[in-house]
């Protein structure tokens, strides 16, 4: 990158922090996983990393927290990678969804098959295949295919992801609704694999602790089509790049994705967590988190400040 670039990044994502945290009037944390519910609501943390490698931030960039449904991203690919686009949708589809991401009305009167891999129902389905196909090294394997994708350390040593166990247990003890969702789909044959292993995988997922700074290098590997910009390894396929950002792009935030296409309009997923992943094709990957949250799971601050650096750094292109 230029130094003026550079420069022109760095003075953004400060102003960005600076402008935005605190900015989340009326929105709450999640509550219904009580471990979430007790974030600091006023912390606030950008990054964005280019394709030369280079990450800036801005806020509390050094605290880790759960990635939640961002970590449907990881998955997907690493499903992708290991079994093949083909297999893993004949377990998901590739459609938006209007209804809310934890909903069960379209399994019930539409399809036994979950519209997309980015609602809960889509991502136990992707979580079940994983464990199925991998066995009892299912989570190992999707974390050492994380620890290539959001890159390398100071030190030059490998990123290595871990499970939250707090948050995994406060999750795996308030998951009626997504047992629901799985058995669900085991009584209509579209999730084979036994229930309650293909449950603890998810909300293990799920419980990945990762910084803006992490999410930021992982956007910038999906951004420049599967390769690591930090180290220049291939961590997967161009095809598959190619589904995260499609997908990303029509499903990355639940039924807000059409209002944020138009409002920031680059292939995002969020979690509820706080935090939006993004990633710019040919550009950059970019990461923002704030806790509290609007009604249909998106931080609030977060979405503003997005849009703001859309703006400020053209990232539509025009």
């Amino acid at each position: 990158m230029e130094l003026q670039d550079r420069q022109q990044l760095e003075g953004t994502l400060l102003l960005t922090e600076r402008t935005y945290r605190g900015q989340h009037g009326g929105g709450k944390a999640a509550s219904y996983i009580p471990e979430l519910a007790l974030v600091d609501p006023d912390l606030f943390a950008v990054s964005a990393t280019t394709l030369d490698g280079a990450t800036c931030s801005a806020g509390d960039s050094d605290v880790k927290f759960s990635m939640q449904s961002i970590s449907k991203v990881l998955s997907l690919a690493f499903a992708i990678e290991r079994f093949g686009a083909k297999s893993v949708f004949t377990r998901v589809g590739m459609e938006p969804c209007a209804e809310a991401f934890n909903s069960i009305v379209k399994l019930e009167l539409t399809s036994n098959v979950p519209l997309n891999p980015f609602i809960n129902a889509g991502a136990i389905a992707v979580a079940s295949m994983i464990a199925e196909g991998c066995g009892d090294s299912a989570l190992n394997q999707v974390l050492d295919f994380a620890s290539e994708a959001i890159g390398l350390t100071p030190l030059g040593e490998p990123k290595r992801p871990a499970v939250n166990r707090k948050i995994y247990k406060s999750e795996a003890g308030t998951a009626d609704r997504n047992r629901s969702l799985a058995y669900f789909m085991r009584s209509t044959g579209s999730l084979t694999y036994d229930v309650e292993k293909s449950l603890a995988l998810y909300f293990q997922l799920c419980s990945v602790e990762a910084s803006t700074a992490d999410l930021s290098e992982l956007g910038a590997t999906i951004a420049a089509g599967g390769v690591n910009p930090s180290c220049g390894k291939r961590v997967f396929g161009t095809d598959t790049a190619h589904i995260l950002l499609g997908l990303m792009s029509t499903c990355g935030l639940y039924n807000e994705s059409g209002e944020f296409a138009v409002k920031v309009g680059v292939p995002a997923k969020s979690g509820v967590c706080g935090g939006i992943l993004c990633a710019v094709p040919g550009r950059m990957g970019i990461a923002v988190f704030s806790p509290p949250l609007d009604e249909r799971g998106n931080t609030v601050a977060g979405l503003k400040a997005l849009a703001y650096i859309s703006r400020k750094l053209k990232l539509r292109g025009i």
